[in-house]
């Protein structure tokens, strides 16, 4: 699918979240599924979440989007950015029968997992990092490039801490990357009062804190 095919159906703000499909150490899923819960109530009013439809991460976050849509009776503003010829795991799909719309949202991109990084920062208005491995690192840069900022839980391990190294030049880029769209953050609730704010200046009519 073509990436404007993909944005046109949604309203801005789009916010993907990214992390690792296997964790590693530093993670913790309560604070991923905390986060979830938390996103969806910034964009109950307008703009949508993403996630790269794996395990790990991704699906941690789904719980907490899906519990906030059981409590609230609403559609969970969610879809699953994937590459051609791959399915998400079934949770996914058992999850989604529990919101309001009753169904996975699925968009596709690439023909594999490493083309499907490169749509990650071209579809999000901006991005939200939890941990994450290399992979994530590679989606986390090639966004950098294209001018979209990254909120990245820094002390969740993973493509986070490195993230962070990066910001505080600690590993220096041969790549022309923009620091201040790196933001940091040490807690949930930090990142997402910030996240609220940002989104109700540029966005009119999402939901504040």
């Amino acid at each position: 699918m073509k990436l404007e095919e993909i944005t046109n159906k949604y309203e801005s703000p789009i916010i993907g979240i990214i992390g690792a499909t296997s964790p590693l150490p530093g993670y913790d899923s309560d604070d991923a599924y905390r986060m979830g819960y938390e996103l969806r109530e910034i964009v109950n009013d307008k703009g949508v979440l993403f996630t790269g439809g794996v395990s790990g991460v991704g699906l941690d976050v789904y719980r907490g989007i899906v519990d906030y849509c059981v409590e609230k009776d609403v559609e969970d503003r969610f879809f699953v950015l994937i590459p051609d010829n791959f399915e998400p795991p079934q949770e996914y799909f058992r999850l989604a029968e529990k919101t309001k719309n009753g169904v996975l949202r699925m968009e596709r991109a690439g023909e594999n997992m490493e083309e499907r990084r490169s749509y990650v920062g071209a579809v999000a208005d901006l991005l939200v990092l939890v941990n994450g491995s290399a992979g994530t690192i590679d989606e986390t840069l090639k966004s950098l490039l294209l001018g979209k900022p990254v909120l990245s839980l820094q002390n969740s391990g993973g493509a986070a801490e490195v993230i962070s190294r990066v910001k505080s030049r600690e590993i220096e880029m041969s790549m022309d990357i923009n620091l201040d769209l790196i933001k940091l953050f040490d807690s949930i609730s930090g990142l997402i009062n910030y996240l609220a704010e940002e989104c109700s200046s540029k966005y009119q009519g999402v939901s504040r804190k």
